[in-house]
């Protein structure tokens, strides 16, 4: 199928955007979006305007509950000429910024951009009488604020292969995590009864797995001074790992979060982009079908199992990214069935291989 350019002549520069068909759908802050470029035309941001009034019906703008647009002045575009829609994308955050939020974060935070795995960095300290990310100076008030949408504008653009020029000293937040850390749920030290009332809770009501290893506090230190939001899998889920502990305690890692996410929360993060888990590599993204949150596409089937000042469990379903039952039965199945037809095939070349080792003794013979 062919694609569409459209060209649009800006005040400052001519940019054109190649745009294939198959990715026109309808964003979720149409509405937004619309007020925002005409704020951005009275601001004279014109040639954001102009680019966000052409991409606004398309993939390129994240499909996320929240969006924060960090919008480069005209004399940016001038400068560096037409922006790539790869570009366009990481100067879009799926979440809701704020200038108060932004002052708040550390040096070296990373914060998550709609181009893949590629994040912006906070390159100004606490405190500082200005922001900046990847080393480029955040306006001081944003050009549009509303409950989905906040554009703010930036003096360039940002730079996608910018790295710091200092090592980062110490932890840093995990903005995927960005909603617990706006209402400062960071957990003090948990003591022993917070697990075990937990672990209590998890085993009187259907989740004994999850329930016994969360009782033995398997994640050390680290674990209990964190928030955290666990996924526990129905014990039925789990009956066919009976008694494989070493199974448990990975399974366990790849349902754990490292931030508290109440129902509420949820729909924060419905589409937006992968939640790291304590599994190192690991990653949950929250999805939403009718009223059901997924995870992974499990559905979560009791939501708020338990709640405390620093650990939230959802029930569900099955175990997060685990092949069903069927699916492992037919997968062992084929692989015997390949086995036998593999040593049926070497028997007939054998046999094969004699008769004609038969008829060449034969002839050299006779």
């Amino acid at each position: 199928m062919a694609s569409l350019l459209l060209v649009f002549l800006t005040t400052t520069t001519v940019i054109p955007i190649l745009i294939s068909p198959l990715s026109l759908s309808s964003a979720p802050h149409s509405d937004s979006l619309h007020r925002a470029v005409q704020t951005l035309y009275g601001a004279r941001f014109t040639s954001m305007a102009l680019t966000l009034e052409l991409i606004s019906q398309t993939s390129v703008v994240p499909h996320s509950q929240s969006l924060t647009i960090f919008a480069p002045r005209d004399s940016a575009f001038s400068r560096s000429g037409q922006p790539s829609l790869s570009l366009l994308q990481f100067h879009f955050a799926p979440l809701s910024l704020s200038r108060h939020f932004l002052a708040s974060l550390p040096y070296g935070t990373a914060v998550p951009t709609a181009l893949g795995n590629r994040s912006l960095v906070v390159t100004s300290l606490p405190g500082d009488p200005s922001i900046s990310l990847n080393s480029v100076k955040i306006d001081g008030s944003p050009l549009f604020a509303d409950k989905s949408l906040t554009v703010f504008g930036v003096e360039r653009f940002f730079d996608p292969v910018f790295e710091l020029s200092s090592p980062v000293q110490g932890p840093t937040p995990d903005l995927n995590c960005v909603s617990s850390l706006k209402r400062g749920n960071r957990a003090g030290i948990p003591g022993d009864g917070s697990f075990h009332e937990a672990s209590r809770k998890m085993r009187s009501s259907g989740y004994s797995a999850m329930g016994s290893i969360l009782g033995t506090q398997l994640l050390g230190f680290e674990y209990r001074t964190a928030s955290l939001t666990l996924f526990a899998p129905v014990d039925k889920a789990m009956t066919h790992k009976k008694g494989n502990f070493s199974e448990y305690a990975s399974i366990f890692l790849q349902h754990v979060v490292r931030c508290k996410l109440l129902w509420s929360d949820l729909a924060e993060f419905s589409n937006g982009p992968a939640l790291p888990t304590y599994k190192k590599g690991y990653g949950v993204r929250v999805t939403k079908s009718g009223d059901t949150f997924m995870v992974n596409k499990v559905a979560i089937v009791h939501p708020e199992l338990y709640v405390n000042e620093w650990l939230v469990v959802h029930g569900v379903g099955e175990v997060i990214g685990a092949k069903s039952r069927a699916d492992n039965v037919k997968h062992k199945g084929s692989q015997k069935n390949g086995h036998v037809e593999e040593k049926r095939h070497v028997r007939r070349l054998f046999r094969v291989w004699l008769a004609i080792f038969a008829l060449v003794s034969t002839q050299l013979c006779c």
